[in-house]
């Protein structure tokens, strides 16, 4: 049959693949498909959530760039990111002591261990905490401070929609020691632009250094894919502060590289 690739893009992609299960969560509808080219896939009401062909880029990027801008990040939380992916590349950079990951959906976490056994492995780490919560709820009760606070959440519609307003911005800053990082997906820099532009307003509000990055990830729309960077007191562009890890993708000449030439920001109208 042919799976939807995206539905909030513009343009929809069709993968020849067959369903392997399709479980209705209390929040949302959970599939998962087996393709011939891009292996299993994780689809979040008919949305595209990562293939095991090329998750890795995604879950790199979005650990380990903010992972090597802060200079001690020993205690990290991550929002969403049930399918494990991002907690297993976190909980591998040496200098992390724990990870607390708060999602809200159970059913994503025990979807993606019995099908995606090499994206969940960090489940079984033992700096892993995992609590089933909605995020921006756990903010408001938590008093644990971290040094870095990562968002890997769905689209920005339905109950990830609060995950991309200023007052969660604000909210993550005042959970950050100092000095912090934050850093979340913005979704894609073609056929998103308004979502990232809004995410960088929204940032700005919260944080006195605010940047972007990008990567090339094949299966989500216009493969170019965004992640917004934000700190109070570090310095967000540049070379990272120890090249402690590198991946399949992620390496210290591309954490340099993934940020927007300046120019590209201003002609993008990502800045005020």
């Amino acid at each position: 049959m042919l799976v939807e690739r995206d539905r909030f893009s513009p343009i929809t992609y069709t993968y020849q693949a067959e369903l392997l299960t399709s479980v209705q969560s209390d929040y949302q509808l959970i599939e998962v498909y087996q393709s011939a080219d891009f292996g299993r896939i994780l689809v979040i009401d008919g949305v595209v959530q990562l293939t095991e062909r090329d998750e890795y880029i995604y879950h790199e990027m979005l650990a380990h760039v903010p992972l090597h801008i802060h200079p001690d990040p020993q205690r990290v939380l991550i929002i969403g990111g049930g399918d494990g992916g991002l907690l297993r590349e976190v909980a591998n950079h040496p200098g992390v002591q724990t990870v607390t990951l708060v999602e809200i959906d159970p059913e994503v976490v025990r979807t993606s261990k019995e099908w995606f056994p090499t994206v969940s492995t960090g489940f079984d780490h033992p700096k892993a905490n995992v609590l089933f919560r909605d995020g921006k709820e756990y903010l408001e009760a938590a008093s644990e401070q971290y040094d870095v606070i990562l968002v890997d959440s769905t689209d920005p519609i339905g109950s990830a929609v609060k995950l991309f307003e200023p007052g969660f911005y604000q909210l993550a800053a005042s959970r950050l020691s100092q000095p912090g990082v934050f850093a979340c997906q913005s979704e894609s820099i073609h056929f998103h632009l308004d979502t990232v532009r809004e995410v960088q307003k929204g940032l700005r509000t919260a944080f006195r250094q605010v940047d972007l990055i990008t990567a090339c990830i094949p299966t989500y729309p216009g493969n170019l894919w965004s992640f917004s960077i934000a700190s109070d007191q570090l310095e967000l562009r540049g070379d990272p502060i120890s090249a402690k890890v590198t991946g399949r993708y992620y390496a210290e000449d591309v954490h340099r590289a993934a940020f927007l030439p300046p120019s590209l920001v201003e002609k993008l109208g990502l800045r005020d």
